[in-house]
């Protein structure tokens, strides 16, 4: 009997889910916002590259901690800690006078989105039933997507006046509507039962499951958990730990390396240099790139527990090769048709990222870890996306002015070739097994 959920775990999910709508929303505003802080603190292009990464750095501070905040606070507590680091750095940025404070609110944001982006999905996952948990978990993505539309929509909607603080202080409203709907939802029954609540755990696994599988569901949680109440640092070298490790850790490197947050970040920079001359204009068409990469997230959502997960991340990142080589083509020809094409090139860059290795990255290593070192294994994995997106966008600007548009794009191209081969390679399907279920398949697999 296929497993159901009711509309509390929906309701559970959708506010967890709000986590990825704030971590969208930081890190899209600043593609508005740049183009008037560099007039705003005379920015040079170095300072630029370094008020757009800084938020990064803080990410994979935030990522250091999140597990063991995750494991000791609880899922649901940690979530909160994150809603209230957000107001803190959206306030400090809002009433910032000086380059020094700016930084240090981006820092403090990006503490945030390194917890969350963790955090998030990991209990999105805890909380879903399998057959449904693909879906369940790629909400947190479609929630990032929709954040950055959102960040997108705000620029534009303060471009004209050039109101950059009020693009940061309209972050505060989501953070404090998650703070409110936290109350009314669970802990997770895994993180119960490491915590010998097993009476909460029963509860809450009733109010979350229509069927009468979750006694059977719970079982397999209890015998997951019960050899093993806590796995130290230490576990995550053992030889049956080591494959699905590695196989994270560079999962979230390639969806960083293939240049995604490049287009998040610069896109009205990439559009300025493909012949939009106006702010208003650059932003516009790059509020288009956030429609697209909301609409096929949503795709996404519907598909992943329909197609699975291996070959949405196959097809979609032949979508992403295919786009990068076009748009290089169109800027070493320079083409007078570069503004269409460039336009038309990114938004299929995006949504081919959208269906593939935007949502799938996070939701296997919710997926693949063993619950002894889940929380521990998140974060090696999230601190390893946040470094490389950090080196990828610090990067960008100079590897613009050394290669050229088109010489940047086809590295990025060359990149993502390499990531096809080793998800065809590596990449295990998920799709409809239980976490206890993938666990016990993948603990036979090394590298």
């Amino acid at each position: 009997m296929r497993d159901r959920f009711t509309s509390y775990t929906l309701f559970s999910v959708i506010v967890a889910a709000m986590g990825g709508f704030l971590f969208g929303y930081h890190t899209g505003i600043i593609s508005g916002a740049l183009i008037f802080l560099a007039p705003a603190f005379s920015l040079s292009p170095i300072d630029e590259g370094f008020v757009v990464s800084i938020i990064l750095l803080g990410a994979i501070g935030g990522a250091l901690i999140s597990g063991t905040l995750a494991d000791w606070l609880g899922r649901k507590k940690t979530i909160l800690l994150t809603a209230l680091i957000f107001i803190l750095g959206a306030t400090i940025i809002s009433v910032s006078q000086t380059f020094s404070f700016l930084s240090v609110g981006r820092a403090v944001t990006g503490i945030a989105v390194g917890i969350i982006s963790m955090t998030a999905p990991l209990y999105i996952a805890e909380i879903s039933p399998p057959h449904y948990r693909g879906r369940f978990v790629s909400l947190s993505q479609l929630a990032t997507t929709i954040g950055i539309l959102a960040a997108y929509a705000v620029s534009l909607f303060y471009s004209k006046e050039g109101e950059w603080r009020m693009m940061f202080a309209v972050g505060v409203i989501p953070a404090l509507l998650q703070i409110w709907a936290l109350y009314f939802i669970p802990e997770t029954p895994p993180w119960l039962l490491v915590k010998h609540q097993e009476e909460k755990a029963i509860a809450v696994m009733k109010k979350i499951r229509r069927d009468h599988e979750w006694e059977a569901h719970l079982s397999e949680m209890e015998r997951s958990a019960a050899p093993q109440k806590k796995g130290g640092w230490a576990a995550l070298i053992h030889p049956k730990i080591r494959f699905v490790l590695l196989v994270g850790i560079l999962l979230n490197c390639f969806q960083q390396i293939t240049g995604i947050n490049t287009v998040i970040y610069y896109a009205p920079k990439i559009f300025q240099a493909a012949g939009f001359g106006s702010a208003f204009g650059a932003i516009l068409a790059t509020l288009g790139i956030g429609i697209v990469n909301v609409i096929f997230s949503i795709v996404a959502v519907w598909l992943l527990d329909k197609v699975g997960r291996r070959p949405l991340l196959i097809w979609g990142m032949i979508g992403m090769v295919a786009s990068l080589l076009v748009l290089a083509l169109a800027f070493f020809t320079e083409s007078e048709l570069i503004d269409i094409i460039a336009i038309g090139s990114l938004m299929t860059y995006v949504a081919s990222f959208a269906i593939g290795l935007g949502p799938i990255p996070s939701l296997l290593l919710s997926e693949i870890y063993p619950l002894k070192v889940r929380g521990k294994a998140m974060t090696v994995g999230t601190m390893s996306n946040w470094f490389f997106n950090y080196l990828i966008s610090l990067t960008f600007l100079d590897l613009m002015q050394h290669l050229g548009s088109a010489g940047t794009f086809c590295l990025y191209a060359a990149i993502g070739i390499v990531a096809l081969w080793f998800f065809w390679r590596y990449i295990p399907e998920t799709k409809g097994k239980s976490l206890e279920e993938i666990e016990a398949s993948l603990s036979k697999r090394e590298l």
